[in-house]
């Protein structure tokens, strides 16, 4: 009887012992586990403070750009924009506490506005012969028809059509096909431009059906839901498209497209000059710059250009785009602003975005 009695106590002891082992275990375990969560917290708040914070920094980076723009534009002696200016030459940098903000600024008419394909005026009244009476717009949908303006390419679609023919090397693609897609996306009717345009049933006919924007671009990674469009080629012309919300700002200028750039200078002028010759008018730029009848000379006379083509081009430039970034231990925000340029050098905010491309 006792020696059951010992055993039982002896195994009663081994159960208490297991039980405290679990408990201190199961203590231990959760000590850590909620030690984690408040080092997660104070981690996500700390951040968060460094976010709101760095967010806060862009934004008076903005202003520091536009005082910065302002005042070397104001030293100018004409209103030439070219890339051996203050503005060009170095990214502008600032300390903060615990960190830094850097920025850098592109004129923005250094690549193809996509928007102006959209424009309703007409390539037709470049045409000799031809009044500016057909380049009336087309109010609603219209059937389509060989004579109709719709057939008829914008000034955009002309310029974007030549440049897609000089860097796309696949001949599967279709330039123009591209450019008419893009142009329907755009403009403001639900008529496809001739047969390689496409509008409303195409888009609503998919797995995922949903409708063109018919209206200006807001961002070029909106190029992937255009028909056509695929990450290649996006990829391809990213560096020599860009967005502005004028659909008439269509004029490249000059003194700011660089050699990478030369086949979009290229097809501005229409193809009518040889490409080798585009590279060498940018390759021997002046250092402050063309004006605009020193581009026409370097040109040479063999070069027939006419007016309309003339006007594609400037040496001046009114929209600017900053890249900024700060940067507080190891939180970093990333802003894009459009900034746009009036007569008298001082520059408003347009747009901008949180964000990195």
């Amino acid at each position: 009887m006792n020696y059951q009695l010992i055993k039982f106590n002896k195994r009663q002891k081994g159960t208490v012992l297991i039980t405290v082992i679990l408990v201190v275990a199961f203590v231990a375990l959760l000590i850590v586990e909620i030690n984690k969560r408040v080092n997660y917290q104070s981690t996500l708040a700390r951040n968060m403070i460094h976010r709101d914070q760095a967010y806060s920094y862009l934004i008076g980076m903005e202003e520091l750009a536009k005082i910065y723009l302002q005042k070397g534009f104001d030293k100018e002696k004409d209103d030439k924009v070219h890339l051996n200016q203050a503005w060009a030459q170095s990214d502008i940098t600032f300390p903060i506490e615990g960190g830094g903000m850097t920025a850098t600024i592109k004129d923005m008419q250094s690549c193809f506005n996509l928007n102006t394909l959209g424009d309703k005026e007409r390539n037709n009244r470049n045409q000799t012969g031809k009044n500016n009476q057909s380049n009336q717009s087309l109010v609603g949908p219209q059937p389509i028809n060989p004579s109709s303006n719709q057939n008829q390419k914008t000034i955009g679609e002309e310029i974007f059509t030549d440049y897609l023919e000089s860097v796309l090397d696949d001949s599967q693609i279709n330039p123009a096909a591209l450019a008419a897609e893009l142009r329907d996306w755009i403009d403001e009717d639900s008529t496809p431009s001739g047969p390689d345009g496409v509008e409303d049933l195409y888009y609503q006919g998919l797995e995922t059906p949903y409708l063109p924007a018919n209206d200006s671009i807001a961002h070029k990674s909106e190029l992937l839901a255009v028909r056509s469009f695929t990450r290649e080629i996006s990829a391809l012309i990213e560096q020599d498209v860009c967005v502005l919300p004028n659909i008439k700002e269509n004029q490249l200028n000059v003194n700011t497209i660089t050699s990478e750039g030369a086949q979009l200078l290229h097809a501005a002028l229409g193809k009518k000059v040889e490409l080798s010759k585009v590279k060498e008018l940018i390759n021997t730029r002046p250092s402050k710059g063309y004006d605009m009848q020193g581009f026409w000379d370097a040109l040479g006379t063999q070069a027939k250009i006419s007016s309309h083509l003339k006007s594609r081009l400037t040496d001046t430039s009114r929209y600017f785009q900053m890249k900024s970034k700060a940067q507080i231990k190891t939180t970093k925000v990333f802003m894009t602003t459009l900034f746009v340029k009036d007569d008298s050098n001082r520059f408003k905010v347009v747009s901008r975005y949180f964000g990195k491309d």
